[in-house]
């Protein structure tokens, strides 16, 4: 049987991102991102690429960055998690550097990793169709060649920092099918509208283009399998962001129940209370377990099937994330579903991040067509 456990430097690390978190984003600081125009601090993402170097941790050494894990950026997005971090992490660290590291083009490659690990630069991948579906096989941006290159034209939704990104990732149709073109988001042809969501702590944008010119990053109709890889890597990451703030919610329950007072006891006796939490304890426990087995399997791929893996561990941290949510509003009673309580940036961020990437229902649909439809 393989155990898995984190290592001593694994876990120094995530002191170290855990005491960055909770000074760079405490609630009032969170409350007043949501109310900027690009919802994230640049100056705190310079940090994280300068000063603790840790946007590059899964990117190769020959790129510049720490050559380590998934395991590693599941534990840097579960301290993300635990405080609903306002960061273009997942935009930029999971989705976007995966897609450039799996597509095979020098280029490109090497001069925006460079930036993305330092921070300096904040890149969105456009995936998503005009409806939001992540649907690349079918997306609504198309290419055309022209004579000094290529132009795109469609629109994409949904796409995460869209209007504050410094550079596109944008996949497109082509003859020889889905390819990752790079796109100045100045360029003539690109325009960008923030969208109103859920979740303000997560900014999203529709981008349009018209006849905008596009440079090819791979192979022409290799685009597929980029995004692919990335679509995995982010729903990792969004599978330890839900688990770092469930843990949140739980925590802040119990102590809610350990000192509210009720008929001159605390109301963590009632059995009422109590159970639920020993009810929230198992859920963040088992997301926990399938979020780093995810990120364990596609470190390793003799640990198991990753994109069952993948999945799975969508499915299961983004119903645990709800529910934990749930609780923790009512063991907080009226005072859990204010404004003014901290629950409900949570409960937005987990109502938002279960429909993400295809979200919880597609990989439902994958893991029933791929594992219970084939045993049948």
């Amino acid at each position: 049987m393989a155990e898995f456990e984190f290592t001593e430097e694994q876990r120094d690390m995530r002191a170290l991102v855990r005491t960055f978190c909770a000074d760079a984003w405490p609630e009032t600081e969170v409350r007043r991102l949501m109310d900027t125009p690009e919802g994230f601090d640049r100056e705190v993402w310079r940090r994280l690429g300068g000063d603790l170097g840790i946007l590059g941790l899964a990117v190769p050494e020959e790129y510049g960055g720490e050559g380590r894990g998934i395991v590693d950026l599941a534990i840097i997005a579960e301290e993300c998690g635990r405080v609903v971090a306002c960061s273009p992490f997942l935009s930029t660290v999971a989705l976007s550097a995966t897609a450039l590291l799996h597509s095979a083009d020098e280029g490109p490659r090497k001069a925006l990793l460079t930036e993305i690990i330092t921070g300096q630069k904040v890149v969105a991948l456009a995936a998503t169709d005009a409806s939001g579906q992540w649907q690349p096989a079918n997306g609504s941006v198309t290419a055309a060649q022209v004579s000094d290159g290529w132009t795109l034209t469609g629109a994409q939704s949904h796409v995460i920092d869209g209007a504050a990104a410094d550079a596109l990732l944008v996949l497109a149709q082509t003859p020889s099918g889905p390819t990752l073109f790079l796109v100045d988001p100045s360029a003539p042809g690109v325009t960008r509208e923030p969208q109103t969501t859920l979740d303000q702590t997560r900014r999203m944008a529709v981008v349009t283009l018209r006849d905008a010119p596009g440079t090819v990053v791979g192979a022409v109709g290799g685009g597929d399998e980029a995004v692919a890889k990335a679509r995995d890597v982010g729903a990792v990451v969004l599978a330890a962001e839900a688990v770092g703030g469930s843990q949140r919610l739980l925590d802040i329950s119990v102590e809610y129940a350990k000192t509210r007072l009720q008929f001159g006891r605390p109301i963590g006796g009632f059995q009422g209370v109590k159970h639920r939490c020993a009810d929230m304890l198992v859920a963040v426990e088992d997301a926990r377990s399938t979020a780093y087995h995810a990120a364990w399997a596609l470190d390793d791929d003799s640990v198991d099937d990753a994109r069952v893996a993948v999945d799975l561990a969508t499915v299961v941290t983004a119903d645990a994330y709800r529910r934990v949510a749930k609780d923790t509003v009512q063991v907080h009673g009226g005072i859990g579903f204010t404004w003014e309580h901290p629950t409900h940036l949570y409960y937005k961020r987990a109502a938002s991040d279960a429909a993400l990437l295809g979200g919880r229902a597609a990989a439902s649909e994958r893991l029933a067509a791929g594992v219970l439809d084939a045993a049948s």
